[in-house]
């Protein structure tokens, strides 16, 4: 009995020993399985990127991430007929080099652009097939300065403008002469115009370029210069990067696109037709932009909305239905009927741009080179009745316009933003305007602004809102209304979540102490952008709070190291704050990167005029008033250099031909105090 006993207890303390075991392997099995079960999971609801999202709601697989552009000379190498017909188009032409076969423009010699508030006048001329313009004065018949400029780019394809642009380094800018060529026009470009010429000044930005162009290389850290500047708007636009469909085509993996679509590339034919519609109106919706947080005005792709990336902004005015911009043809088509009866029609496709721009028979073609009958027929494949009478107006007047549609119902007319253009108004309708003369951008009259309406969403959030009114106000307009308007947004936000916002808001409107007030208190949680930094910068400069001012300076400068203004800001507060090696080493830097760039040389000029290296300083000052032969500080500093040198005599004759150009400049009649202690 003892013996089976101490039997037992072996056999319990084995059974014990195995269910350890086998507790041990269930759980093992169990914590694989979780994980696996997990990990399962994770991979059927994982977090994706926008562009993975694209890819898994299309198919098509050149919209993923990281996929990249191979540039139109790689489509041109299969699609030779469809290339050379696409670069007969408007898009096709939208940008080249400045040379006679690019340009529309006709330059009549001795015929040059003249402004009355600064004097100029401007003489495009090609010589040796370089387009040059000259910006000269003119002193009872004689030539009193001089200025040569050499154009690198033409923007537009000759339809309706030719636009001029310089390059210096790399650093694009809008030269001051815009060609109208549907009425044969030399003027300014829009927004030179009324006293307002900014000369060679006025870059070319990131979100300018992004419609006139295809995807230029653009250097981080800079507003307006490039590495590498493609010529037109090329095929990727429209059908997305094509590293993938080339690669397929070379490994001979073709597709039957008759039967199949082809998904290593988009045909734009094959979206919905919503997302076709979005297609156009990312460069067709053309406003004031306000970006989503994180995106680039290069980041929009084909079958994105345009709202994903950005939302644009138009004016509304009283009594503005027949008032529209240039580049807002999507949403006028959708005031259609048209439009808007076949949207949700059981007899009809949705009616969208590409319906009438590429149908089977103008595939890529200019629509200059278009029968007027291709469009028509699209007309008439919904309004036909009996007896082919599809249009009620007097056969007699429909003879004399050759029964042409468009004519009437889409007449031309002329646009609220560019002067001297007509355009052919997409807001289909029955309308009398074609009986009409067109009028002229500053002949089109409206009643008062209302508000800001985006294009491109229903109902934008209040910060897009706030962020629309401050940036419209900055680019557009001087109205307080509108940062009134921001205000209402803005307000529902604390400055803890909007700090960026508010120090805009609070810069536009002047109230420097409230800017250093939100920085001193949200400054060291990491916020900031360039911008943000630059603000608060110049607002310290403001109060004369230099050394502060320098902090956000340098910063602004580290974010956007090719950002030109903001090296010549800093640089100037190191100069006042008597820093003169490290402001040198900026206004250099400035004038390496762009020589034309006439505050740097001022600048320059200024600290080697303090460090008795006269030669240096008067060449410096110099090259400064040959930029910019107003700049009065550069005048100030040569009269200063003069007396310096102790050429009296030369300072007294210099400083009445200041006074005389310059009156009741009151910097003037201090150096009258300067010379009368020199004994003249």
């Amino acid at each position: 009995m003892l013996y089976f006993v101490k039997r037992k207890d072996t056999i319990v303390i084995l059974l014990r020993k195995y269910f350890l075991i086998i507790y041990l392997i269930i759980a093992v099995l169990c914590i694989v399985s979780i994980i696996s079960f997990s990990g399962n999971q994770m991979q059927s609801s994982p977090v994706i990127s926008d562009y993975e999202q694209l890819v898994q709601q299309l198919g098509y697989m050149n919209l993923a991430e990281g996929v990249k552009y191979v540039g139109i000379e790689k489509c041109k190498q299969c699609h030779d007929d469809m290339y050379q017909a696409y670069m007969r188009t408007g898009m096709g032409q939208s940008w080249g080099l400045a040379t006679p076969e690019k340009s529309a423009s006709v330059f009549r010699p001795n015929a040059p652009l003249h402004e009355s508030r600064y004097g100029f006048y401007y003489q495009p001329l090609w010589k040796d097939n370089l387009l040059l313009v000259s910006e000269f004065r003119l002193d009872n018949g004689d030539t009193s300065y001089k200025r040569i400029e050499t154009v690198e780019y033409i923007v537009g394809s000759g339809q309706h403008t030719n636009s001029h642009i310089n390059s210096v380094n790399g650093y694009l800018y809008q030269a001051p002469f815009t060609y109208y060529t549907q009425i044969g026009l030399l003027d300014f470009p829009p927004g030179f115009e009324g006293g307002r010429n900014s000369r060679f000044s006025r870059p070319i930005g990131f979100e300018c370029i992004s419609c006139h162009n295809s995807y230029p290389e653009e250097v981080k850290g800079s507003v307006n210069k490039y590495k590498k500047i493609p010529l037109g708007i090329n095929c990727e636009r429209c059908h997305g990067p094509g590293e993938l469909h080339v690669n397929a085509m070379l490994a001979g993996e073709t597709v039957n696109t008759d039967i199949r679509a082809d998904f290593t590339i988009v045909n734009p034919k094959r979206l919905p037709k919503y997302l076709q519609f979005e297609l156009c109106a990312r460069c067709h919706n053309q406003g004031n932009s306000v970006l989503k947080e994180g995106k680039g005005f290069f980041d929009f792709k084909p079958g994105m909305t345009v709202n994903s990336i950005m939302d644009v902004f138009r004016e509304v005015y009283e009594n503005d239905n027949d008032a529209f911009w240039m580049e807002t043809h999507s949403e006028r088509l959708k005031k259609s009927k048209c439009f808007t009866e076949t949207q949700n029609h059981p007899d009809f496709e949705p009616l969208g741009c590409l319906d009438c721009h590429f149908t089977s028979s103008m595939k890529h073609t200019s629509y200059k080179e278009t029968s007027v009958d291709t469009f028509n027929n699209k007309c008439k494949s919904c309004h036909q009745v009996e007896n082919s009478n599809y249009c009620m107006e007097n056969e007699n007047t429909r003879a004399t316009k050759n029964n042409d549609c468009i004519f009437c119902h889409m007449p031309k007319t002329g646009v609220f933003d560019i002067p001297h253009v007509i355009i052919s108004d997409h807001h289909i309708r029955v309308t009398d305007k074609w009986k009409q003369t067109v009028k002229s951008t500053n002949e089109i009259e409206t009643g008062n602004f209302i508000r800001l309406k985006s294009m491109s969403s229903d109902q934008p959030d209040g910060l897009t809102m706030a962020k629309a009114y401050i940036f419209h106000f900055e680019k557009f307009s001087s109205n307080p209304a509108l940062l009134d308007s921001a205000y209402f947004y803005l307000k529902q936000f604390s400055y803890a979540e909007q700090a960026e916002t508010w120090v805009y808001y609070y810069y536009l409107k002047g109230e420097y102490t409230t800017i250093i007030n939100i920085a001193e208190k949200y400054a060291g949680s990491g916020l900031g952008n360039a911008v943000f930094h630059y603000q608060v910068g110049q607002s310290y400069q403001n109060m004369r709070l230099t050394p502060k001012a320098i902090y956000y300076f340098i910063k602004a400068v580290k974010l956007e190291p090719f950002n030109l203004d903001y090296r010549n800001k800093l640089g100037t507060s190191l100069l006042q704050k008597g820093n003169y090696s490290d402001a040198k080493k900026e206004f250099l830097f400035v004038i390496k990167e762009n020589p034309k760039i006439a505050m740097a040389h001022n600048n320059l000029g200024f600290i080697y005029l303090l460090e008795k290296e006269f030669y240096a300083a008067e060449k410096s000052l110099n090259t400064a008033l040959r930029l910019d032969p107003d700049y009065i500080n550069a005048h100030l500093n040569l009269m200063k250099l003069y007396l310096g040198k102790g050429q009296l005599a030369r300072a007294k004759e210099y400083l009445s031909m200041l006074k005389l150009k310059y009156k009741n400049n009151a910097q003037l009649n201090e150096f009258d105090a300067m010379v009368k202690q020199y004994g003249l």
